[in-house]
């Protein structure tokens, strides 16, 4: 989409739950999204009917050494324990820049952060990168773009999700379009399986890995649905900690697992090798779908 010289409105955000520092973004036609620069957060997005579609906890501290929980954290260079680095790498904890505020020659609203490599990434992750991070939105869409480059002089590998917390009653909901996949199940001792049913309901913890998904996902609601595309990245993950892992979660109340449930964008079982000067180009499109 060719962008045009006009600002999007941004602002800071004034909602009594939501720290005021936050970047706030609004579409021609209303849809509207809330980012942190803390982990290049995206913290709230809004289609244009005003309707939230992103989970997001009340109980997060805001502090600076902390993730944020809900949203849609940016996981790199390591996704979860799959390394030697903290667990879900450091992106998500360090500051990062605003690039970019603009609205396209569609209406569409359009925010570019970045973050790059420094003396304390450097002590974790011995390599020179530089992130962007693309979010544009509109309508009922959302669409966000992940890329890495290497600006280093020598090859290096990550691992990488976009960690989006879907809004959803999760007693109330199903996930389509994941039938026939393998699958590697964290909570059964990382067990290689195949999905047998055609939906996918939660009713407990679940951690899964899908390996190859190249189909949109749908996550299925009473009155609504919303269609989950993914390219570049290779797997999804779907998590819900549930009862019990709820509890062990200080920053998530005790019944958060009732409204939320996770569906990533991820390159986890295979790590993505980027040569020196070479970049990566992953995305996670959400359409909501049906009345709200």
């Amino acid at each position: 989409m060719s962008e045009s010289k006009q600002q999007a409105q941004a602002s800071q955000a004034a909602d009594h739950d939501l720290p005021a520092d936050l970047i706030v973004a609004t579409a021609a036609d209303g849809a509207q999204v809330k980012v942190a620069l803390h982990g290049g957060h995206l913290c709230s997005w809004r289609t244009a009917d005003g309707a939230e579609h992103l989970f997001l906890s009340a109980l997060n501290t805001w502090r600076s050494d902390a993730a944020i929980r809900g949203g849609m954290p940016v996981i790199f260079p390591q996704f979860a324990g799959e390394g030697a680095l903290p667990k879900h790498g450091f992106a998500r904890v360090r500051e990062w820049t605003l690039l970019e505020s603009s609205v396209l020659a569609d209406g569409a609203g359009m925010l570019r952060l970045g973050l790059s490599d420094d003396a304390e990434t450097r002590k974790l992750f011995p390599h020179a990168f530089a992130l962007e991070l693309r979010l544009s939105f509109g309508g009922r869409t959302l669409h966000a773009e992940l890329s890495v480059t290497n600006r280093g002089d020598q090859p290096f590998q990550f691992t990488c999700a976009l960690h989006t917390y879907l809004q959803a009653q999760v007693a109330q909901s199903a996930i389509l379009g994941l039938q026939g996949h393998q699958y590697r199940d964290a909570l059964d001792q990382r067990r290689i399986k195949v999905v047998d049913e055609a939906e996918l309901r939660i009713s407990a913890e679940i951690d899964r890995v899908y390996f190859q998904v190249d189909q949109p996902l749908t996550l299925q609601q009473p009155g609504h649905a919303i269609v989950v595309a993914q390219g570049g990245f290779a797997d999804a993950v779907v998590w819900n900690p549930w009862v019990g892992g709820s509890a062990a979660i200080a920053d998530l109340p005790a019944d958060g697992y009732q409204h939320f449930v996770c569906i990533e964008a991820a390159a986890v079982a295979r790590p993505v090798a980027l040569a020196a000067g070479d970049s990566w180009l992953g995305f996670q499109q959400l359409t909501v779908t049906g009345p709200v």
